[in-house]
C-alpha cells in the first residue's frame, strides 16, 4: 500500500518529468510555428508565381487574333497545362472559356463559364471583364444580367470600365431604356452619342416592345449555336444604322441559313403585330475565325 510519506518521496521526480515534458512541448510549439511561417511564406511565394503565370496567359489571349491557328493551338495547350494542376481556379476557367471560344468549341465554352459560375470567388476586374464579355458572347445573358447588377447599382463608377459589355448587354436583351440610362453618362462621346440617337429613333416610335422582342427571336433561334456577339454602327445616312455581328463556329456551315431564318421570323414578327419594321437594324452571321480582336 503507497504511503503518504512514498508520495512526497516521488514528487520531485514527477515534477522533473513535466518540467521536461513541457519543455519538449515547448520546443515543438516553436518548430511547428516556424514550419507554419515557412510553409504560408511558401503558399504565398507558389500564389504570387501561379498569378504571375496566369497574367502573363491573359496578356497574350488578349492580343491573339482569330485566325492565328497556330498562337490559338500554343496558348490553348498552356492554359490547359496550368489549369490540369489548379483545377479550381477561376481567372484560369475563364482563360479556359475564351480560348474553347477561339477553338470554335461553344458548347465547351458554354460548359467551363459554367463551372466559373459555380466556383464563383473573387476575381480581378479584368478577368470579371473578359468573363461577361464571353457570357453575352455565348448568349448567357440571365448570369450576364446578375454578374452586372452591382455594376449598374453605380453607374457612374463603372461605365468607363466596362461600357461596351453594358452596351452589349443593352442590345441582346432588347432593352431600350437601359441603353438610354448607360450612354446618358457620356453624353459627349461619339459612341454613345450614336447610340443615343438609334435608341431616340425606338423610343420615339413607340417600338422599345419591338425591339425587345426582335432581340428576343434572335436569341431563342440562334443563341445556343453562337460563340459571338458584337455590334458596329454607322451614320453615313444621317442618323445611326446599327448592324449586330452574330458569330458562330467555324464549322457551321448554316449560316445563309440562320440570317434567311432570322429575317423572316422578324418579317413574321412585324406583320403579325401590324407594324412597320425600321430598317436600321441589321444582323451578319459570320464564322469566329473572323471576328476582330474582342
Amino acid at each position: 500500500m503507497t504511503t503518504f510519506y512514498a508520495i512526497r518521496k516521488k514528487l520531485p521526480i514527477i515534477g522533473s518529468f513535466f518540467v521536461v515534458k513541457i519543455a519538449i512541448l515547448r520546443y515543438y510549439t516553436k518548430v511547428i510555428g516556424i514550419i507554419t511561417e515557412r510553409k504560408m511564406v511558401y503558399d504565398d511565394f507558389v500564389g504570387n508565381m501561379l498569378q504571375t503565370q496566369i497574367d502573363a496567359l491573359y496578356s497574350k489571349i488578349k492580343t491573339l487574333k482569330y485566325d492565328d491557328t497556330n498562337g490559338i493551338l500554343y496558348l490553348t495547350s498552356e492554359v490547359e497545362k496550368l489549369s490540369s494542376r489548379y483545377k479550381e481556379n477561376t481567372e484560369l476557367l475563364i482563360l479556359m472559356t475564351r480560348m474553347q471560344i477561339y477553338n470554335s468549341q461553344e458548347q465547351r465554352a458554354r460548359a467551363i463559364a459554367n463551372r466559373v459560375w459555380q466556383f464563383g470567388g473573387n476575381i480581378r476586374v479584368q478577368y470579371e471583364k473578359m468573363y461577361l464579355r464571353d457570357l453575352i458572347n455565348l448568349g448567357l445573358v440571365d448570369m450576364a444580367a446578375i454578374l452586372l447588377r452591382s455594376r449598374f447599382a453605380d453607374l457612374p463608377a463603372n461605365i468607363g470600365i466596362f461600357s461596351l459589355e453594358m452596351i452589349n448587354f443593352a442590345l441582346i436583351t432588347g432593352n431600350i431604356p437601359l441603353l438610354k440610362k448607360i450612354i446618358a453618362e457620356r453624353p459627349d462621346n461619339r459612341l454613345f452619342a450614336a447610340m443615343k440617337q438609334f435608341a431616340d429613333t425606338y423610343e420615339y416610335n413607340r417600338y422599345n416592345r419591338h425591339f425587345a422582342n426582335i432581340q428576343k427571336i434572335v436569341l431563342e433561334s440562334v443563341g445556343d449555336m453562337m460563340c459571338g456577339y458584337d455590334f458596329n454602327y454607322y451614320t453615313d445616312r444621317g442618323f445611326t444604322d446599327v448592324e449586330i455581328a452574330l458569330y458562330f463556329s467555324n464549322y457551321d456551315f448554316n449560316l445563309p441559313q440562320y440570317k434567311m431564318l432570322i429575317n423572316n421570323k422578324i418579317d413574321g414578327y412585324f406583320l403579325t403585330a401590324d407594324s412597320k419594321r425600321i430598317y436600321n437594324l441589321n444582323f451578319v452571321f459570320r464564322k469566329i475565325k473572323d471576328h476582330p480582336i474582342f
